[in-house]
């Protein structure tokens, strides 16, 4: 029996070490991962470089920004707030059939 119950332990930690290295090592071959990084390889530091080249005296500006009104801007807020209200389910409806869904 403890022969038994030592290969359980084995093969479950086995398997745990085996899920832990398959979620690490994503979905992009090895080739086209090197291929992606060396394409965006330094965009972010050019960005910044040519920010800085047109408008060097951008950080001694301590003016607020103009831009929307605030009538306009809590319309646009109100509005996205609304958006994550939940409406009654219409029960006619069905669900897709790739949905997985245990309440029915």
């Amino acid at each position: 029996m403890k022969m038994f119950k030592g290969s359980i332990i084995l093969m479950v930690a086995l398997a745990m070490f085996s899920v832990s290295l398959w979620g690490c090592a994503g979905n992009i071959p090895e080739a086209q991962r090197v291929d992606y990084l060396n394409m965006n390889f330094g965009k972010s530091f050019e960005s910044a470089k040519n920010n800085q080249i047109l408008n060097p005296d951008a950080g001694k500006n301590l003016e607020p920004v103009v831009g929307l009104n605030g009538e306009a801007a809590e319309y646009g807020v109100d509005k996205y707030k609304k958006s994550f209200e939940t409406q009654e389910m219409k029960r006619d409806v069905k669900p897709a059939a790739s949905t997985f869904n245990i309440m029915e």
